[in-house]
């Protein structure tokens, strides 16, 4: 047998059993051997692990045309479910200036509208979302843009919330309640404005993959499951 190569020539008569010699080039154009039997090669160090760029998933068909004023529905299709069953309760109010605050995205996308209506420094609150977010509120995106072809653009007018200004119900700030508080829900609607889509702007909400949406009239307000971020940031899982 014969091997040409970085160590020169070698030359030998061959046995009649011919045994398997195996050199390793490290070189950028290389080429492990083909026909070396799997017990004579030596333990290879583990690969180190590489990282894959994978599309953005389509969400599953939806047959839903329109969500009338006043329902919710979830993501199984439930009109009775509660938010709470839908995507998880509250588990925390994240401050300002707390580890939380660090975790939650700041949307920058230019084909959706943030109202940005709050006084500094909370004039970036309607941008800043969970990062959980982010996947059905593109693909709303991606659906609003086909279904009015360029006549309505999306709009975000609330997503994270410090200030407090959801359950507006509740007077005691203490008890105050909403997905709002941790980034996990959001409000939408169209520029310009048409109370006649709304109805079937919370239903592509729900075919985007929120796992709740409910038609609040003048809006429509969707809340993702996911973990909270304050979890994230103790440790929890």
């Amino acid at each position: 047998m014969m091997l040409v190569g970085l160590f020169g020539l070698l030359a030998c008569a061959a046995p009649a059993e011919p045994s398997t010699i195996l050199v390793y080039i490290h070189a950028q154009d290389a080429t492990p051997p083909s026909a070396a039997p799997a017990a004579a090669s030596p333990t290879a160090p583990p690969a180190a692990p590489t990282a894959a760029l994978t599309a953005t998933p389509a969400p599953p068909a939806c047959a839903l045309e329109t969500l009338a004023p006043g329902l919710h529905i979830s993501a199984n299709g439930s009109y009775t479910e509660t938010e709470d069953q839908a995507a998880g309760p509250m588990t925390c109010r994240i401050a300002r200036d707390s580890c939380a605050f660090g975790l939650l995205i700041r949307n920058l996308d230019a084909a959706i509208l943030f109202q940005d209506e709050e006084a500094p420094p909370h004039n970036d609150e309607d941008r800043r979302m969970h990062p959980a977010v982010l996947m059905p509120l593109s693909r709303l995106r991606d659906l609003v843009a086909a279904e009015w072809r360029g006549e309505a653009r999306l709009v975000v007018s609330d997503a994270y919330d410090a200030l407090l200004e959801h359950d507006l119900n509740q007077t005691d700030p203490a008890r105050k309640y909403s997905l709002h508080f941790e980034g996990r829900s959001i409000d939408l609607l169209l520029s310009p404005y048409d109370p006649a889509r709304m109805d079937r702007l919370c239903a592509l909400a729900h075919c985007a993959g929120f796992d709740w949406v409910h038609h609040e009239s003048t809006h429509c307000h969707a809340s993702v499951r996911a973990m909270s971020l304050c979890a994230a940031c103790s440790g929890e899982r």
